[in-house]
């Protein structure tokens, strides 16, 4: 079946962040995935989770900005 990606994070320059962000989602057992995409000549990186695990990725991305 089809899966609606809903963007939850974006992050400018470098991976980074984005990538920190990716690795703890994975970690508690949300489905990431994470995009590339270019604007001139800066990059940004789009976090995207599926529509039906929104919620629970927001609350633990969250989490994790606490943390920091």
């Amino acid at each position: 079946m089809w899966t609606n990606w809903v963007t939850i994070h974006e992050s400018f320059g470098l991976p980074r962040v984005a990538q920190d962000c990716r690795t703890y989602l994975e970690n508690n057992g949300i489905r990431v995935r994470l995009q590339r995409s270019r604007k001139q000549t800066s990059a940004y990186y789009l976090l995207q989770v599926p529509k039906t695990q929104e919620g629970a990725a927001r609350e633990l991305l969250t989490r994790f900005r606490k943390n920091l």
